[in-house]
């Protein structure tokens, strides 16, 4: 039997399999009775095995047969954990420590972590115990007449046919027939409606579209509004987790909760109302199921004459009501979609449009269509199946019979969505339903990445990797067809369209939980409530809770034979991981208040022989054992932690496939020997050896790496690990994404590294080299010559035109970021067939001077810009032939403006933007945002450097006279940021205005290794920077050394990116003092100018809701 491990065969499979290469395996020598206990074990199980495959397939098995397939699934698990138990060796103790620092040898001693070997006669009495088990079984089986299952009926199960099915991921995909709503919601979104706090609710029943329709909403206006948020609220919503959701986002930090760990629910919303007091906000709450959950948020939410919005997706037409303070104006009452509308969506998920529909499957297509009763969840689900074998004739007559006789007259929307979603699951193939059951593991609402689970899948063994595709690949299809089929609900959609992140909508939910307690498969158990004696035989677990007050440790569950864990939650309320003894998969996210308690204790793990996939992420410290070398199957491990120190032994897992670390993280030399490795996240280029840089051209199955740069070195220190990176990319001949960030300390590096760019695989299909880290002088050539890349984003400090030319060769280049630093002399001319694939192009630049031909860029769909306007400068010219991108739906323009920019300036850039979105002969969806305006020179770390090559004294940038009167203003400013004790520093504020040298502390909420890095790029912007370092033993300060630099914009600067920022210091360098002292002051004060980075610093919002409450931020 080669199955996978499923829900409905348990572990047979995989433990034939096992036994097949315990027979067979050359360096294992079994006594000749034991081998022939293992052959007959074996006879037994595959005779059992062969009618529990027969009766998994009947649709209605009887009380009995359920009875003893649920027997026989237990059995197997069962005997696949005696058999790993008796032939496992030991390498690690029990502490995690090494041998040599627990006891000395002595002979005869009994030496800790080597569990004593079974003898022969043993392991041959547990073999006949388990053969007497089958044998009992197999009597059941006779006992029972389930020997015949002929008669049973079976249910149709359909897959796709292989071809490539075109994706309809993106938000408004399948949203038609809303023009009506969308045009009363715009309305009311912009400023027509009054300056008051305004609050309206979408209505209507489950699958009707009310999260696409809100979503488009937020994707379209949220520009308008200087704070926004986009969360998802559970039907069991934990209030710490959504408040934390919204403050994270309005505040614009990454976006997760874990900041607000320690915060309590009031502290929450004090600090909401005093960050939205006096601006305009949209907060968007989808899926509000109860009126004391509103009643709580909303009082973070102040009534000011801002044009604030706040609206709310809900089935229950009365929580709405109560959440508009029952003003039926504002509710928005969503109806089934009319005949044309649904035909609409219907043919274009099934066949790509209406006419491709072949005519003899018109008549029959109406036919589902008045079952679905016009309810896009159904549509899309019933469109997803027969998209699987759009030409299969059985499929479309199962299809229609099952509806009709289900349905039958008059079912009510409720119904039309639990049968169409049934018929989905029911004709889904045994290995997709194992994954989708799954799913039971997460939380109700819970956001779920695409990568986790197909890790997750691949480590509980449901595939089978075969001859033609690997895991990786079978996975993937599994969770592509889940999607399209409408089973999982897209969250997170990236560039290229793929979708990152998915949750299950609460009717699938409604639809598989009874699945998943029938099965057996999963047990979700939320530990606020009252557990009521869950079965012994637990082998998938699943802990959390929804409300953190009720909180408790659980207890009463017997942990010993759990296969699998996943823990959301409190840490302390987590179980002792040293009471699970055969974990194949550990999952632990922790959020919310952890009190005193942050240090997360795993050196267990190391007795868990069985583990295959680790990850763990949350505000907390981890301490990982000594050694872990003992883990002979761990495929992942993932810590998005802090980490107390990485075992040295890590490098000798066998089978570690992905490796992921936060950034400034150590690891132990040796990385070389890690050749099963393909994902290497956050390896740090500063902060690991140099033997390590060179060992990474070991790694020749790696195919992902993410490189970042944390610690600052020396000048000839760089120059070597550059060397050293260089030599190895040209050895990792399988790598296909490559990743240059910042680390938690932004560096800039000011040496050509054009040559990393020469050695790369010419199979790479994704390459980001990010600022301020990573800056190129000009556009090297060698780019040109990666024709399979599909990502990417560069910045350059001058772009010539005929660079251009280099990037229109790359025939797979989907998604194109590009910036220049320096405006080009001439026009950027796209001509016609140039970059035929691309999908997403951004383009950021000084000046923008864009122009498209007849023919260019025909695929692409969204369009960024990023450019700055100044006085009386003319608009109309700046993007020539837009008219040409004919798939365009999506134009976005950042424009920067400085002090000297005034409105005249500002209206008619709009005048002119709005023109020329309006010369495109669709209609567009476009948004435009004013920011600070980016300078077009060097970032400011490059002009330090260059000045000191030079030997310049000169600063870089235009420095313009200011009045006493705006000095004064400058100075009141400060004078508010000041604490009490700081109060007599205008001299040294005015000083500082005025060019001298001057050192500046503030302290800004920093609580992750991102937020620092964000916080010191920001800081990194600002022209006049010569230094800064961040101190504090909570590393939450921030010293800033400089001249001409404004403090009060600075602050501005960082409360306006990083949320908190509180002034805490100005004062001169030494030498400047003294001058100060002698009465020397600058002739002239300088104007600070803030560089936007255009990738990363920059708030830019996905195509699809942010994840629940908590989110992680896509890579993409």
């Amino acid at each position: 039997m080669d199955a996978p491990a499923s829900f409905s065969l348990g572990a047979m499979g995989p433990l034939l399999r096992k036994l097949d290469s315990l027979l067979v395996a050359p360096e294992i020598r079994l006594p000749k009775p034991l081998k022939e206990g293992i052959e007959l074990l074996k006879e037994d199980l595959e005779e059992i095995g062969v009618s529990l495959v027969e009766h998994s397939v009947v649709d209605s098995p009887t009380h009995k047969a359920r009875f003893w397939m649920d027997e026989v699934r237990d059995l197997s698990y069962h005997i696949e954990d005696c058999i790993d138990t008796m032939f496992s060796m030991r390498s690690g103790g029990d502490d995690g420590k090494p041998r040599s620092e627990r006891r000395h040898k002595v002979g005869r001693a009994k030496i800790d972590g080597f569990s004593k070997k079974p003898k022969p006669c043993t392991r041959m009495a547990r073999i006949a115990e388990l053969r007497a088990l089958v044998r009992e079984a197999s009597e059941r089986l006779e006992r029972y007449q389930l020997g015949d299952v002929c008669g049973s009926s079976s249910p149709v199960v359909f897959t796709a046919d292989g071809r490539a099915r075109p994706l309809h991921h993106g938000v408004s995909a399948n949203l038609v027939g809303v023009d009506e709503f969308k045009t009363k919601l715009n309305r009311w979104l912009s400023d027509e409606e009054g300056p008051h706090l305004k609050v309206a609710a979408i209505v209507g029943p489950a699958g009707i579209g009310k999260t696409a329709l809100a979503t488009e909403l937020y994707r379209d206006h949220r520009w308008q509004f200087e704070c926004r948020a986009f969360v998802r609220a559970s039907r069991k919503p934990d209030m710490q987790r959504l408040l934390g959701g919204i403050l994270s986002q309005v505040q614009r930090r990454q976006r997760s909760s874990d900041a607000y760990a320690d915060s309590t629910v009031q502290s929450l919303i004090d600090n909401l109302r005093e960050h939205l007091q006096d601006r305009r906000y949209l907060i968007i709450i989808d899926g509000l199921w109860e009126t004391a959950v509103w009643n709580i948020a909303n009082s973070a939410f102040p009534d000011v004459n801002s044009f604030s919005r706040i609206l709310i997706t809900a089935d229950i037409e009365q929580v709405a009501l109560e959440c508009c303070g029952y003003k039926y104006d504002y509710i928005m009452r969503m109806e089934p979609l009319g005949s044309l509308d649904s035909k609409k969506v219907f043919f274009n998920k099934v066949f790509g449009s209406e006419d491709q529909c072949p005519p003899e499957l018109k008549e029959v297509s109406n036919t589902i269509l008045e079952k679905c009763g016009g309810l896009p969840l159904a549509i899309i689900s019933i469109a997803g199946l027969l998209g699987s074998q759009p030409e299969n004739p059985v499929l479309w007559d199962y299809v229609t019979k099952y509806l009709c006789s289900s349905l039958g007259t008059n079912p009510t929307l409720k119904d039309m969505v639990k049968e169409t979603l049934n018929l989905s699951y029911n004709s889904l193939p045994h290995p997709f339903k194992t994954c989708l059951l799954y799913l039971g593991m997460y939380p109700d609402g819970h956001i779920m990445l695409k990568a986790d689970l197909m890790k997750q899948w691949s480590a509980e063994g449901f595939v089978s990797a075969n001859e033609a595709k690997d895991t990786e690949e079978i996975v993937d299809k599994y969770f592509d067809e889940l999607v399209n089929r409408g089973i999982l609900e897209p969250v997170e959609i990236n560039k290229n369209g793929k979708v990152l992140s998915c949750t299950l909508h609460h009717a699938v939910h409604d639809l598989v939980m009874p699945k998943f307690n029938d099965d057996k498969f999963t047990m979700s158990v939320d530990y606020s409530q009252t557990i009521t004696g869950p079965s012994t035989m637990v082998r998938r677990l699943s802990l959390h809770f929804s409300s953190t007050r009720y909180a408790t440790k659980p207890a009463g569950i017997i942990l010993s034979r759990v296969r699998s864990l996943a823990f959301f939650g409190l840490l302390n309320c987590m179980p002792c991981i040293g009471e699970f003894k055969l974990l194949r998969v550990l999952i632990l996210e922790f959020w919310g208040s952890h009190g005193e308690q942050r240090s997360l204790n795993l050196i267990p793990v190391c007795r868990l022989f069985q583990l295959r996939y680790l990850k763990t992420s949350g505000d907390v410290v981890v301490q990982l054992p000594a050694q872990i070398s003992g883990l002979q199957y761990l495929e992942t491990l993932e810590i998005d932690a802090r980490v107390s120190a990485v075992p040295f032994d890590l490098v000798h897992l066998p089978n570690l496939l992905h490796l992921q670390l936060q950034d400034e993280t150590k690891l132990p030399d040796g990385i070389g020997c890690m050749r099963s490795l393909r994902t290497l996240q956050y390896f740090d280029l500063g902060n690991n050896s140099v033997d390590n840089l060179r060992g990474l051209g070991e790694l020749t199955n790696l195919q992902d790496l993410h490189l970042s740069y944390s610690a600052p070195s020396s000048n000839e220190g760089l120059m070597i690990n550059l060397n050293a990176i260089t030599s190895s990319l040209s050895r990792l001949s399988n790598l296909k994404s490559l990743i240059l960030s910042p680390g938690a300390i932004s560096m800039v590096i000011f040496f050509d590294i054009s040559s990393i760019i020469s050695v790369v695989p010419v199979f790479l299909q994704r390459l980001e080299l990010l600022p301020p880290i990573c800056i190129f002088c000009r556009l090297p050539k060698s780019i040109g010559q990666l024709h399979k890349l599909c990502i990417l984003k560069v910045s350059v400090r001058e772009l010539l035109t005929t660079d251009i030319d280099n990037l229109t060769g790359l025939p797979s280049l989907t998604v194109l970021s590009l910036y220049a630093q320096t405006a080009p002399e001439g026009r950027f001319i796209f001509k016609d067939g140039t970059l035929p694939v691309l999908k997403y192009f951004k383009f950021g630049c000084g000046e923008l001077c864009l122009a498209f031909m007849a023919g260019a860029m025909p695929n692409l769909q969204r369009l960024k810009l990023v450019f700055n306007i100044r006085k009386s400068e003319k608009y109309r010219h700046t993007l020539f032939g837009i008219e040409h991108l004919v798939s365009l739906q999506d134009i976005a323009t950042r424009i920067g403006v400085d002090t000297s920019t005034g409105e005249s300036d500002r209206r008619a850039a709009e005048s002119a933007f709005k023109e020329t979105v309006n010369k495109h002969p669709r209609c567009l969806r476009s948004s435009l945002q004013w920011v600070v305006s980016t300078e077009e020179e060097s970032h400011p770390l490059e002009k330090q450097h260059h000045k000191r090559e030079k030997g310049s004294s000169a600063g870089h940038g235009v420095l313009e006279k200011e009045s006493v009167e705006d000095s004064e203003k400058n100075t009141d400013r400060v004078q508010t940021l000041l604490s009490p004790q700081l109060s007599n520093m205008e001299s040294v504020v005015e000083s500082a205005l005025t060019g001298q040298r001057t050192k500046i502390v503030v302290k800004v909420h920093m609580p992750c290794g991102k937020s620092r890095a964000k916080a010191m790029a920001l800081v990194a912007s600002v022209n006049g920077m010569q230094s800064m370092q961040i101190t504090g033993e909570d590393k939450d300060r921030l010293e800033v050394v400089g001249r001409g630099i404004d403090p009060v914009r600075l602050v501005a600067l960082l409360r306006e990116k990083c949320g908190l920022a509180e002034l805490l210091m100005v004062e001169l360098v030494e030498k400047e003092k003294t001058q100060l002292a002698g009465g020397k002051k600058g002739a002239y004060k300088k104007h600070p100018t803030y560089n936007l980075s255009p990738f990363d610093y920059v708030e830019y919002p996905p195509s699809a809701p942010i994840m629940q409450d908590i989110d992680r931020c896509s890579t993409m």
